[in-house]
């Protein structure tokens, strides 16, 4: 714990924060093991401090309390001091809560029982501050008093002396002792010149100087303190990633004290032209001189300051542009990293889903097994379910998604999705209901999979927080005209409802209903995909909740009212023409389990076929056998599914080939059509889009 204790604040000093951070959350985790509350105090200490450097002001105030709460409870207290100092500085410079930080160093200072310590005369110096910022000079008499001999001890570190004589002559100037305060302000400059480490110190240097410049009317002074306090905020900024506000105020109160000097010098020049000179004329025409001049010299500033600002804009812009495109190439690559292993984690699921789901038709098998190979079912579809939410919402954010408005018949859409979720509902004793507006046209141009995907996170999502309840999925009829319905879309429950202080982020990735200590289940991605995907098709998703009432989640569509007079064939009938076709099918599989489980789902439907473990005995086979259609597999040695079914269009154009996937249809749809496959189907198949996919292509295949 010490060594990764002081690796942190090693690089805290150096500047790392990145990796110091990386060491104090380290050190958090070992505290929580040895069950430390000094060691976890200590940590969350570090995490606050190292946040407050870099302007991260919320979070640092977060891991402070949490430190505050675990020194608490040591019999020594002695981190309280240290914490309350560093919390006291977050609030002193947060918004420049000046009497919240002097409530914290107050009660540091009661705390500090080593007077003669280094960390002593630094909350005494921080109370001076606070008191100073608040113009409570003389309350802060007394403390200044104490330091000033603290001082006189020989080991105090320079940093602490110059604050000192910073703090002395910022007492002076407030009671108009201006030699003494210049006298001190010189002794602090000269050791803020050797110092390297409290960079921000000339900053308070200038502002102070400059403020005493300005209540004595030395404008070309104040002005000349203000012009190096810009220029060491800009330092600031480079080093800790300080606000601009600051620098843009540091630059507002130049431009005002320029303009205040220029009116006083002209005014003084106009009163030495009235003294000397009594005549009319004459002050007419040295008025109208000294108002061209500075006509002139404003103009000129003008010009020049215009200049300067454009050149620092375009500087800024081009250092926008380079970030916009590093933050663009690295949303990319998180996007494709995620795409990747969300592709891998497929093939396997495959195996796993397609085994399980065969052994569960299987009736030698006892109500424990059963059992057993349910829960194992159960498992793998919740983690394909989170893959294929992880993947879609990466699409999302890659702006790779797509609509595909198909005629659909909403009516029986919408009554399918609810029967899927018949199982869910009633294991936690719940109804759901369907309300169909039948008065909606038969037929509209929808993309039905996004339609689908949004309903069934929503009421998946009402069922999760619903217990013993009711659900209902109402699809109404605003208005039609003119070839355009207006729909809505609603989900009501009589669940948990969401509390007041989590509607703002209830949208947001990531977030989920409840204390952030309970034992949530699910991703929080399903209301973010559900608003990305209603916002592709020009809609906006509201909800009204109350805490323990439950919630109504509801958004409306404009949509087309299709002219297509096609109905989709009844799915007995799909499966009896399966049934009827005895197909004879090639697998060409490279994985040993998913050989298995495409064999026996095709086996489950009727069909008989022969496996080949690459695409290049894919292609002999076809040059000696005959197939009703062929399986291929886009990744395989040898030669993969790409190549091989081009080899085989040049012998073979007849002979459907369908491209079995475990990437996204649309990332390979273009190349697959173009390599000559008839269709694609992705895995993890299930047993109904394979006879679909089946019946679909061999239907086409017959009519050419």
């Amino acid at each position: 714990m010490e060594r990764l204790i002081k690796k942190s604040d090693s690089l805290r000093y150096k500047n790392d924060m990145y990796g110091s951070l990386e060491y104090a959350f380290k050190a958090v985790n070992h505290a929580h093991k040895l069950k430390s509350n000094h060691y976890i105090a200590h940590s969350y200490l570090l995490i606050g401090a190292i946040q407050y450097e870099i302007i991260d002001y919320e979070n640092s105030k977060k891991h402070l309390l949490k430190s505050i709460e675990y020194a608490e409870k040591t019999k020594e207290k002695t981190l309280l001091p240290y914490i309350l100092n560093t919390l006291g500085n977050v609030y002193y410079d947060d918004k420049h809560d000046y009497k919240t930080a002097l409530l914290h160093y107050k009660k540091a200072i009661t705390l500090e029982k080593h007077r003669d310590n280094k960390n002593y005369q630094i909350l005494l110096h921080n109370l001076i501050w606070a008191y100073m910022d608040l113009n409570q000079f003389d309350s802060a008499a007394p403390y200044l008093k104490e330091a000033d001999s603290i001082d006189r001890i020989p080991d105090i570190p320079q940093i602490d002396r110059s604050s000192l004589y910073l703090l002395k002559a910022r007492n002076h100037a407030y009671h108009k002792e201006i030699k003494k305060a210049q006298e001190y302000f010189d002794k602090s400059f000269t050791l803020l010149e050797k110092e390297t480490f409290w960079l921000k110190g000339k900053s308070y240097f200038y502002q102070y100087r400059s403020q005493m410049y300005q209540d004595i009317n030395d404008y070309p002074k104040a002005i000349a303190d203000l012009k190096k306090l810009r220029e060491n905020d800009r330092k600031v900024f480079e080093n800790a990633r300080l606000k601009n506000e600051e620098v843009t105020k540091a630059r507002f109160k130049v431009d005002e004290y320029e303009r205040a000097l220029k009116i006083a010098e002209r005014e003084k020049l106009l009163l030495l032209n009235i003294d000397k000179n009594n005549k009319t004329i004459i002050y007419i025409s040295a008025a109208s001189l000294i108002l061209l001049i500075g006509v002139v010299f404003f103009y000129y500033r003008g010009y020049q300051s215009k200049k300067k600002s454009s050149e620092l804009l375009k500087l800024k812009n081009n250092e926008l542009y380079e970030a916009k495109s590093q933050a663009e190439k690295l949303s990319k690559i998180k996007s494709q990293f995620i795409s990747t292993i969300s592709h891998e984690l497929r093939t396997p699921l495959y195996g796993v889903i397609g085994i399980s789901s065969l052994l569960l038709e299987s009736d030698t098998h006892s109500k424990n097994d059963k059992k057993l190979l349910n829960s194992l079912k159960i498992s793998a579809d919740y983690l394909l379910n989170l893959v294929n939410k992880v993947l879609k919402i990466s699409k999302i954010d890659a702006e790779e998604t797509a609509l595909t408005m198909t005629p659909t018949y909403l009516f029986s859409l919408s009554k399918n999705i609810v029967q899927s979720f018949d199982y869910q509902a009633a294991e936690k004793e719940n109804s759901l209901l369907l309300e169909y507006d039948h008065n909606i046209p038969n037929l509209l141009d929808i993309d039905p999979l996004r339609i689908s995907e949004i309903l069934m996170n929503l009421i998946g999502n009402a069922i999760k927080f619903t217990a013993n309840g009711k659900i209902w999925l109402r699809i109404k009829l605003l208005s039609a005209q003119d070839q355009k319905a207006s729909v809505r879309f609603e989900v009501e429950d009589t669940g948990i409802g969401i509390p007041e202080d989590q509607k703002e982020y209830i949208f947001e990735e990531f977030s989920q209903i409840g204390s952030p200590y309970e034992n949530k289940q699910g991703t929080g991605l399903g209301l973010s995909i559900v608003r990305s995907l209603v916002q592709m098709m020009n809609g906006t998703v509201h909800f009204e909740s109350n805490k323990h009432v439950g919630a109504t989640f509801y958004f409306d569509l404009d949509l087309d009212i299709s002219d297509n007079l096609n109905t989709i064939e009844d799915e007995s009938v799909l499966e009896e023409t399966i049934s009827a076709l005895n197909s004879k099918i090639l697998v060409a599989e490279d994985n040993k389990i998913n050989q298995l489980v495409t064999k026996n789902l095709l086996k489950s439907i009727g069909c008989n076929c022969t496996i080949v473990e690459n695409g290049s005995e894919a292609v002999e086979i076809l040059k000696k056998q005959s197939f009703d259609l062929v399986l291929m597999d886009i990744n395989m040695p040898v030669l993969d599914g790409m190549q091989a079914t081009s080899e085989i269009r040049e012998f073979d154009n007849k002979t459907p080939i369908v491209a079995l996937t475990a990437s996204e249809l649309s990332e390979v749809e273009d190349e697959c059509k173009n390599a000559g496959m008839n269709d694609l189907i992705n895995k993890p198949l299930n047993k109904k889009d394979l006879k679909e996919t089946i019946l679909k292509n061999l239907k086409l295949n017959n009519q050419t």
